[in-house]
């Protein structure tokens, strides 16, 4: 199995050269196409009605048709700005991790406090950023945000994470910049990162998944403040991740369950004729 990451602009994916160039499926995509979202339903009512409300003067200069094409579409916009900022923070994250001056666009400098204060606070040694893992035995590859040696509080709650001679923990870590934060479902995207089988190091080497003592998400705020939330990633997480990965088998499935409809193979045999007064009659 080599794993390589194709990019076409702000998107990505991964194919297997070894397999014909096949394409391995990525957690993240796994995640959203196997895991049942019911906050969604919200989201899509609320971001449709935050639109309407900032754009109100200018919908209402439009023909009615165009008006419901801004209106439906409107809750994507804020998506895509919300992933358009989401990625601008990673890059800036890896450029601050490398030790590098970085110049902060508008609209993302608490992002960057909060990232620079976590750093900071947690005594953070990058040990792999933005690596490619991935398993050959379940087919799935994913990118890491970052592996990290962090020093953790001195408090009875982390005393079971194992700590070097230094008084630092390994974590593998996510940067999380959504309004609503750190949820349980993303522990499902990072167990398969750290129960992955390989990573690829810069200059293309595949190693063995180094081993992580836990996993956390830090949440980036606008106001410069963050939250370094731990998550559980164990082999049951996981077990459930490949059960997420079976459903989202299933869905992307469904339709060639569908056949072709089926003809009769000759001209109907029955006549139907329309009953006449007379007939009806007959019949009592």
């Amino acid at each position: 199995m080599k794993i390589v990451k194709k990019r076409n602009g702000r998107n990505h994916w991964y194919i297997d050269e070894d397999a014909g160039n096949e394409r391995v499926p990525g957690v993240t995509t796994i995640k959203g196409d196997g895991l049942p979202k019911p906050g969604l339903l919200n989201w899509a009512g609320d971001a449709t009605a935050e639109y309407v409300l900032d754009n109100w003067d200018n919908l209402a200069k439009l023909p009615l048709s165009e008006r419901f094409k801004k209106i439906k579409g409107g809750r994507y916009e804020k998506r895509d700005a919300a992933a358009n900022r989401g990625t601008q923070v990673h890059k800036l994250a890896e450029r601050l991790i490398a030790g590098e001056t970085v110049t902060i666009p508008d609209g993302l400098d608490g992002y960057v406090q909060a990232c620079v204060a976590f750093l900071d606070d947690f005594q953070v040694r990058a040990v792999h950023v933005e690596a490619v893992v991935y398993s050959e035995t379940h087919r799935h590859v994913g990118t890491t945000d970052l592996i990290a040696d962090v020093l953790l509080p001195d408090m009875p709650e982390y005393d079971h994470v194992p700590r070097d001679s230094d008084g630092f923990c390994r974590g593998l870590l996510d940067w999380k910049t959504s309004r609503s934060g750190i949820f349980g479902e993303d522990a499902l995207q990072l167990a398969p990162y750290r129960h992955s089988e390989y990573l690829i190091l810069p200059d293309g080497e595949v190693i063995d998944m180094p081993p992580v003592d836990f996993c956390a998400g830090i949440h980036l705020r606008p106001d410069g403040s963050y939250s370094f939330v731990p998550l559980e990633c164990g082999e049951d997480v996981y077990r459930d991740f490949l059960y997420v990965k079976e459903v989202a088998r299933i869905m992307g499935g469904l339709r060639d369950l569908v056949g072709e409809p089926i003809f009769p193979p000759t001209a109907s045999r029955y006549v139907l004729t329309r009953a006449t007064e007379d007939d009806s009659e007959a019949l009592f």
